[in-house]
C-alpha cells in the first residue's frame, strides 16, 4: 500500500489527468456560480431547476454541456493511453485527440450562439483543427513518416497556440474585475477560466511531438550557450 502511494505522488500527471482537473475545476465553479447567482427571473427556482437551466436551459447551454461531456471522455482515453505515466498507446492516443477536436467543434458552436466568435475561431476551430490534425498525422507517420512527421508536429503546435486567445482573454477579463470590481462572480468566472486554460495548455505541451517548432525552439532557449 505504501508503495502504492509513492508511486501515486511521485508519478508526474499524465496528459488525460490534467485536462480532466481543467475539466472539472471549470464545470465545478460554473455551476456554483449558477446555482448561487439569485436574480429576480430565477429567485423562485430549486437548486435543480437552477443546475438544470445552467446546463440544459438554451442551445449555446447544452452545447457547452456536451462539449464538457465529450472532453471528459477524451480526457479518460488520453488517461488509458498514458496509465504507465508515459505513452503506452499510442492507437488510444489518437482516439483521444479525435474526441477533443469534436469536442472543440462543438464548443465552437456554444462559443457561436453566445456571441463570442473570437474565442469560437481559436478555442472551436482552431483547436479542432490541431487535434483532428494530430490524430491523423500520428496515424499518417506509422506508414509515411518521412511525409508526413513535420505536419504532425505542426498540427500539435497548432493544439498549444490555440489556447493563446483564451488565456489572453481570460486575463484581460481578470484585469478589468481588479480594477473595477462588479461582483465575485466575474472575478471566479476570470479567474477559473484562466487557470483551466493554462492547465489545459500544459497537457498540450506534454502531448507536443519533440520535432515541432515549440519544443525545438524552447529548448534553443534552454540549452546553455558555450
Amino acid at each position: 500500500m505504501r508503495k502504492t502511494l509513492r508511486r501515486i505522488v511521485i508519478r508526474p500527471p499524465h496528459p488525460g489527468a490534467l485536462y480532466n482537473f481543467g475539466n472539472a475545476l471549470g464545470f465545478a465553479v460554473g455551476l456554483a456560480l449558477a446555482l448561487g447567482a439569485a436574480s429576480s427571473s430565477d429567485e423562485h427556482l430549486t437548486l435543480w431547476e437552477r443546475a438544470l437551466t445552467h446546463l440544459v436551459g438554451s442551445p449555446s447551454a447544452l452545447a457547452l454541456t456536451i462539449a464538457t461531456i465529450i472532453f471528459f471522455w477524451g480526457g479518460m482515453v488520453y488517461g488509458k493511453a498514458w496509465s504507465a505515466g508515459a505513452l503506452t498507446d499510442p492507437r488510444l492516443n489518437r482516439w483521444g485527440d479525435m474526441l477533443s477536436g469534436i469536442g472543440a467543434i462543438v464548443l465552437g458552436a456554444g462559443l457561436t450562439m453566445l456571441g463570442d466568435p473570437w474565442l469560437a475561431a481559436s478555442a472551436g476551430a482552431m483547436h479542432a483543427l490541431g487535434k483532428f490534425g494530430s490524430a491523423l498525422g500520428s496515424e499518417a507517420t506509422a506508414h509515411l513518416p518521412a511525409i508526413s512527421e513535420r505536419s504532425e508536429a505542426l498540427f500539435k503546435d497548432l493544439v498549444l497556440v490555440s489556447r493563446v486567445p483564451a488565456i489572453l482573454a481570460s486575463a484581460t477579463a481578470l484585469w478589468q474585475e481588479l480594477a473595477s470590481p462588479q461582483g465575485v462572480q466575474g472575478l471566479l468566472l476570470a479567474l477559473s477560466f484562466m487557470t483551466c486554460s493554462i492547465i489545459w495548455a500544459a497537457a498540450d505541451w506534454m502531448l507536443l511531438s519533440p520535432r515541432g517548432w515549440i519544443r525545438t525552439t524552447a529548448a534553443s532557449f534552454l540549452t546553455p550557450k558555450a
